[in-house]
């Protein structure tokens, strides 16, 4: 088996086997629609070909996100599938070997996809980003309607350029930049929703909602606010459609903590790991990575998989940058590079890891390169 880079005239080929892998029944429209995001400049397409028969597939998007306010590239993992004469073979395995290795060539240091088994991902590095929860709301707990809305409501197409301006203002961490591209595909995704822009006293776009209802059930697509103000905004308008509703789901980012505003706190909330991330090239990205105190470690990294990273690292920090470089010096610290993905990115507080054993070693030191670190979660609302 040998793995090749796909083009244009593989298309029908590929989207076959993911319609096969996904059980899926795609429209003409929707099949167009795909053919066009294949042909997108931040897709690379690669296969394992059996006797000149596609046997698995992957895409890796050449992507962008912010890690606590520095824009990194990172390398996406979407459309992994194979047919089943081919798995257990090692073929997904070997792609996704590949894949690393070019985006190590690209310098993209981080890599995210959203897995299908959590386990599987882990064996080969990835670990978990973030988690997304949904909030089911029962008629009586929906949110009361403001008596002053201090600002407007006001629905618009997607594609209203103000949307834009509200997702870029609110860029946090581990959040995607999205590019043209990627708006045009998020525009197709939500042109049989709804959405509602809040802006302020001031006329400042300050929040979004992209919804639907039906049958008296509301369903949130996507939900975006700069601040407490605009948050309560939107929820404002969620309760102004109570007579409609018997009941409201919404789905946000783990980070959000959401519950914490909602009329009824124990509002059912059902809670899953949403995306993984995986570092690519460790020395490259922890020099790109913001630190909060100085210090000197020596780190052992595991990391079987992509041995370039499965060394003993020497970090140095000063000022809140890092200089990173392989060391034969006897490390301090261990950890996995699973562990290291999450660690840094911030999926829990750095003390999780500690009281977890995942971050092993001197004591002292521990304490002090887990201060080093910034306590953000990392917030995401894309899919791929």
């Amino acid at each position: 088996m040998v793995i090749q880079t796909l083009d244009a005239r593989h298309f029908d080929e590929a989207f076959a086997l993911s319609c096969y892998a996904f059980q899926a029944k795609p429209t003409s429209e929707q099949t167009e629609t795909a053919r066009t995001h294949w042909s997108h400049h931040n897709a690379t397409h690669f296969a394992l070909m059996d006797d000149n028969q596609l046997a698995s597939k992957l895409t890796l998007l050449s992507l962008s996100i912010q890690l606590f306010g520095r824009t990194v590239p990172m390398g996406g993992i979407a459309s992994v599938a194979s047919y089943p004469e081919a798995r257990r073979q090692g073929g997904v395995r070997k792609l996704l070997h590949h894949s690393l290795e070019t985006m190590k060539e690209k310098g993209q240091v981080l890599s995210y996809l959203a897995p299908f088994s959590v386990s599987f991902y882990r064996k080969f590095g990835w670990e978990i980003l973030c988690d997304e929860v949904t909030y089911t709301l029962e008629k009586n707990q929906l949110p009361r309607p403001l008596a002053t809305l201090e600002g407007t409501l006001t629905r618009v197409p997607y594609q209203d350029n103000r949307i834009k301006d509200v997702y870029t203002n609110c860029l946090r961490h581990g959040m995607l930049e999205r590019d043209d591209e990627w708006w045009g595909r998020k525009q197709e995704e939500n042109k049989e929703y709804h959405t509602v822009l809040y802006e302020d006293a001031e006329g400042t776009p300050k929040a979004y909602m992209v919804y639907r209802f039906s049958e008296s059930k509301w369903t949130t697509q996507e939900m975006i606010y700069y601040d407490q103000s605009a948050l309560k905004a939107l929820l404002h308008f969620v309760g102004q459609h109570d007579s409609m509703l018997d009941e409201a789901t919404i789905t946000v980012p783990g980070s959000s903590a959401l519950h914490y505003y909602l009329p009824d706190p124990l509002t059912k909330a059902t809670t899953k790991p949403y995306f993984m991330a995986r570092i690519v090239d460790f020395q490259a990205f922890v020099e790109t990575h913001p630190f909060l105190a100085d210090g000197q470690f020596t780190i052992r990294i595991q990391d079987d998989f992509a041995t370039w990273n499965n060394t003993i690292f020497a970090l140095s920090i000063k000022d809140g940058h890092a200089q990173c470089v392989p060391t034969t010096d006897p490390p301090s610290l261990f950890m996995t590079i699973q562990t290291a993905s999450s660690l840094f990115m911030g999926y829990k507080r750095p003390t999780f890891y500690k009281h977890a054993d995942l971050v092993t070693g001197n004591e002292e030191a521990i304490d002090q390169f887990l201060r080093t670190l910034p306590d953000q979660e990392p917030t995401l609302h894309d899919f791929f």
